[in-house]
Order: C-alpha cells, then structure tokens, then sequence
C-alpha cells in the first residue's frame, strides 16, 4: 500500500501543506499515523474518497487551476471567469473549508473547445 505524505496531498490539491494538516484535524482527510511515527500519511483510497467528494475525477491526475491562472489562459480579468462560474459556464471545484474556486483541466479545456481555442499546453 502506497502512503502519501502531507507535501505530496498537499500538491495534488494545489493547497499549502499547513491546509492539509488542518483538513485532518477537522476530519476532513483522514491520515494513517505509522507505528511510532508523529507524521500524518494517506491512502490513495483517502485521496480518492475526498476527491470524489469535491467531483473530481479520481481515474485522471489532479490539476487543479486557479482563478488567476484560469484568467490568464483566456486573457480576460478575473472577475469575467467569476461572472463564468456564476452564468455556469465554467464549473468550479470548491476545496473543504474554503471560499476558493478551482478548476479542472478537463472543465478549462472544455470551454477552450466551446470557444474554438486549443486545449491548455501539455494536456489532452
């Protein structure tokens, strides 16, 4: 069984190490502690539960983009992608205990398409 470390969770949900700390102790992730061990360690089967809880994908890598970036890839402001979320063309994932929206590459590349832009470099 392979164990991730907080670091490792920590990039895969493009969050602060701190935050996936937090997320355990309020039972958000659950962390396997090894046998004399004070660091936290996770299943993929962990991973992939909360995954699936926030509607992503749990066959794909994760890539999550944020709002800035997301602006940056179709050259508009910010709050024009916000304006997205809110019209629903442009669906977020929204991460346990925060405000903050996060993009899939898959929902980034499928409004590429709608728009006739090439997918997002390096994916698809």
């Amino acid at each position: 069984m392979e164990l991730y470390r907080v670091s490792e969770v920590a990039q895969m949900f493009d969050v602060h190490p701190n935050t996936i700390r937090n997320w355990v102790r309020n039972d958000i992730l659950r962390s396997a502690k090894l046998p004399g061990s004070r660091y936290n360690r996770f299943t993929a089967e962990e991973i992939n539960r909360l995954r699936r809880q926030m509607g992503i994908p749990t066959d794909t890598a994760i890539r999550l983009y944020r709002m800035g970036e997301v602006a940056s890839m179709f050259d508009v402001h910010p709050n024009t992608v916000r304006k997205w979320v809110k019209m629903k063309v442009l669906r977020s994932v929204k991460l346990p205990s925060s405000a903050h929206n996060r993009f899939t590459v898959e929902e980034v590349n499928s409004l590429r398409r709608d728009m006739g832009l090439p997918p997002v470099e390096g994916e698809e």
